[in-house]
């Protein structure tokens, strides 16, 4: 009875061992084909990574975040009737401007943050899957005795 369940448990772990040896094949197959498409594409002139003249550039960024914050912000105070407006605008105006800066390639996520200061503190978090050497974020935030404003771009390259 005991020879009967040990083979028969054998016998389910064959097929999946084989399944797995056939996929890691595959899988090798199919990054072959992806490495000669490379070179096709970069035969053909067109590369998958940009130059770096055409990366984000986080700083240049974050400087235009800055002067759409401190030109909108200036002398505001906190009202939650004009608050969702508000945000709207600002990601709006901040996209606007960075039309021109950033590259054909790249999405851009534009998210504002923003809050009534009272003393109490805000935590904010993002996760994003992406290419560390093409995609970026610049964030750059406002505070004055109203209110806070934490402005965030993400520059993710299309392929």
């Amino acid at each position: 009875m005991a020879a009967q369940k040990q083979k028969s448990r054998s016998s389910r772990e064959e097929p999946k061992k084989n399944s797995l040896i056939q996929e890691l094949i595959k899988s090798d197959a199919d990054e072959d084909k992806n490495s000669k498409k490379m070179e096709l594409f970069k035969s053909a002139g067109f590369d998958m990574r940009p130059d770096l003249s055409k990366k984000f550039r986080s700083f240049s960024i974050q400087s235009i975040i800055s002067k759409v914050l401190n030109d909108n912000l200036y002398g505001q105070t906190y009202s939650p009737d004009t608050a969702e407006e508000l945000t709207k605008s600002l990601a709006t105006t901040i996209r606007l401007k960075l039309k021109g800066e950033v590259y054909e390639r790249y999405k851009l996520i534009v998210n504002v943050v923003l809050g009534e200061r009272r003393g109490g503190g805000v935590k904010v978090g993002a996760r994003c899957l992406w290419d560390p050497e093409t995609d970026s974020y610049t964030s750059e935030s406002f505070v004055n005795e109203s209110l806070f404003c934490v402005a965030s771009v993400y520059g993710l390259l299309f392929y």
